[in-house]
């Protein structure tokens, strides 16, 4: 039997990188539901292609709208989510590099998509999670995809008592080297 065999995965960002080979990587270990949730539609379904081509699986990988620098997104995408039969795994993957200071919701557009909006995204999934769980007396699985360059760097603003503030302050953001320090703030917060 395939070690995943009939288990329902989301994994975001996946229609490029390391996401797009870790969905296809499930659906060649035999995942009954893939979903590819990405931002644009179109690249997510070139992506789905890539992986029936190369796995001989055809309707296995499905794309899902989401938008991670949108909170009514994320909350469209989990209530999606909550009516799935079953979730065993979510692997948050998506991010975004940027070097221009952008504001997306409430914070600098890296934050949100990568720290605040893939935790917000986990809390509203681990309800279904832990419902899968429970039913199936099986164990799941919740993770994000890290980096180890978190050391590289001195991480100013986590001197602020309110960390996140500190990182929406347009004058003093170090855009060059905030890249490096995403995981840190994941760890932190």
């Amino acid at each position: 039997m395939a070690p995943y065999a009939g288990q329902t995965i989301i994994v975001t960002g996946s229609n490029v990188g390391l996401g797009l080979e870790a969905a296809r990587h499930f659906v060649r270990l035999g995942a009954q539901k893939v979903i590819i949730a990405v931002r644009n539609k179109d690249k997510g379904e070139t992506a789905a292609q890539s992986i029936h081509e190369s796995t001989g699986r055809a309707g296995v990988a499905e794309v899902w709208e989401l938008d991670l620098r949108s909170y009514a997104s994320v909350k469209s995408f989990a209530e999606r989510a909550s009516g799935l039969e079953r979730l065993d795994v979510v692997v948050n993957n998506a991010g975004i590099l940027t070097k221009k200071f952008e504001m997306a919701e409430d914070n600098e557009s890296t934050i949100t998509v990568n720290v605040v909006s893939a935790a917000f995204l986990s809390l509203l999934l681990l309800p279904k999670l832990r419902e899968t769980s429970v039913r199936l007396r099986r164990e799941v699985v919740l993770t994000f995809t890290g980096s180890f360059v978190h050391f590289m760097t001195d991480f100013p603003e986590q001197k602020n008592e309110r960390i996140l503030n500190g990182l929406a302050v347009q004058r003093d953001a170090d855009m060059a080297n905030r890249s490096a320090y995403i995981l840190s703030i994941r760890i932190i917060c």
